[in-house]
């Protein structure tokens, strides 16, 4: 009976374990407008440009008082703060992310995880949005 009892407990580890690995239905996105699973983060390709911008409504205001604020990430570069009026990317379709998910955009890698949505870029800068975590680096 205890073989019994090892063998059932080694098998739920061992499907644990494989339940947890996120990168087997992890795939990679290209769309130029994507939105986090939880519908807070929402970014979109910059038209005509390699720049990407990420809005959440946590984000804090740069002061200037015009405008929802948003990240902006270039291929190169720092990443910037920046407000607009207005979201290029109404029209066009939105993919949502799910966790484990890549969205590609040249020179551009941003990937989402429970813990935030992480863009980088060919410099190695970029930011971090996550509500009560937001960094640029």
């Amino acid at each position: 009976m205890a073989t019994f009892w090892r063998r059932a407990l080694a098998l739920t580890a061992l499907l644990v374990a494989a339940g947890t690995c996120s990168s087997a239905s992890a795939r990679t996105v290209t769309h130029k407008n994507v939105v986090s699973p939880t519908k807070l983060i929402s970014c979109y390709a910059v038209q005509d440009s390699t720049r990407i911008e990420c809005m959440a409504d946590y984000l804090p205001r740069t002061g200037d008082g015009g405008g929802d604020p948003f990240l902006g990430l270039s291929a190169r570069g720092k990443a910037i703060r920046g407000a607009r009026g207005d979201f290029p990317g109404f029209f066009s379709p939105r993919r949502t992310l799910r966790y484990g998910d890549t969205w590609k955009r040249p020179g551009i890698r941003c990937t989402m995880r429970m813990s935030g949505l992480t863009c980088r870029n060919k410099d190695a800068h970029g930011f971090h949005l996550e509500k009560g975590n937001v960094r640029r680096f």
